[in-house]
């Protein structure tokens, strides 16, 4: 959807000129809005070779296209314009349009090198950009909205983009947008945050009390919370009083690490991932149905199902059979 009620901000210049709500009002490109510079501040002058950069103890008019947004840069380089999304809602795109300039594409304010920096939610910009480019007019046709990124949507929770504009070394200080319009998607934070944190449990492995001993001699560490939380075998015997159900235990498995490892991401709830060989597979859906882990047995099953070929039948149908019918995958 359109997030025109999304937050504008910029380095200078009147930034409500981007919204397309202004469409409406905008007059023709040739005509003109006028503002007051203090004095004492850098300004344009008009010269043959276009528009110059000076200071002058006088305070000055200056003119800017109505249907534009114009930076009033000092130094170059510093241009920036930053959309922050509106509450419940992330960045999913923006579409950034250029003024049209008559029959030349590029004149003293047309941008040319453009960065785009994102960030997650209460979190700061992202040291490198997420796009970049140095011929930025040329990524579409004049008066046509090019979009940001150009082929992919923005990371899912992106919540803030700051976009940098300036020109070449040759060009001017002060660049003009003719509009920017932000695409939003909705933002389900809850389910987002609780997938988060089991996802930091499993990777950071901070906080462990219980240790998965695996028939290839490794060990895997875990929370014995997570496992309860996940499979009623596991409950059951975390709780017995016997060695696996006291914290900082061991619970051994008969199967390697690739094959525990696969079973608990399940259990912290991360995607399967059909990356083990089919012997690993076959044994993950063996230790699936021992800890009535239902919808990881069936993954890792039909994933296992579709390398049937004349060579792989056999070790299939035995390792299969013993869990599922026969008419429900074979």
């Amino acid at each position: 959807m359109v997030g025109s009620e999304a937050i504008f901000l910029a380095s200078s210049g009147d930034v409500e000129y981007l919204r397309p709500s202004k469409s409406a009002v905008r007059q023709e490109c040739r005509e003109v809005r006028s503002f007051t510079r203090p004095a004492g501040k850098g300004m344009y002058q008009r010269g043959k070779g276009g528009y110059g950069y000076g200071f002058s103890s006088h305070p000055q008019t200056i003119l800017v296209p109505y249907d534009c947004w114009q930076s009033d840069e000092v130094h170059v380089g510093c241009a920036w314009i930053e959309v922050v999304a509106p509450p419940g809602k992330a960045l999913a795109q923006l579409q950034v349009s250029l003024p049209v300039t008559g029959q030349q594409r590029v004149d003293s304010f047309t941008p040319e090198h453009v960065q785009l920096f994102i960030a997650e939610d209460n979190e700061p910009l992202a040291e490198m950009p997420v796009f970049e480019h140095y011929q930025f007019w040329s990524l579409g046709f004049p008066g046509e909205p090019i979009p940001l990124p150009s082929k992919d949507l923005l990371p899912h929770r992106t919540t803030r983009a700051r976009l940098y504009v300036k020109r070449a070394a040759q060009g001017g200080r002060n660049v003009r947008i003719r509009g920017l319009r932000v695409l939003t998607k909705s933002l389900k934070r809850r389910r987002e945050m609780e997938i988060r944190l089991v996802e930091k449990l499993w990777k950071t492995q901070d906080f462990t009390d219980m240790f998965i001993h695996c028939s290839d001699g490794a060990e895997v560490q875990a929370h014995r919370s997570v496992l309860a939380i996940a499979s009623p075998v596991f409950r059951c015997m975390l709780r017995s009083p016997m060695k696996e159900g006291t914290p900082g235990g061991t619970v051994s498995l008969p199967c390697n690490e690739a094959v525990v490892r696969a079973l608990l991401r399940h259990c912290y709830g991360m995607p399967y991932e059909n990356d083990l060989s089919l012997e690993d597979e076959l044994a993950l859906v063996e230790q699936a149905h021992a800890f009535e882990l239902a919808t990881l047995c069936e993954e890792a099953a039909v994933s296992a199902i579709e390398r049937l070929t004349p060579e792989t039948a056999t070790a299939l149908i035995k390792g299969l059979r013993t869990f599922y019918k026969a008419d429900r995958f074979l």
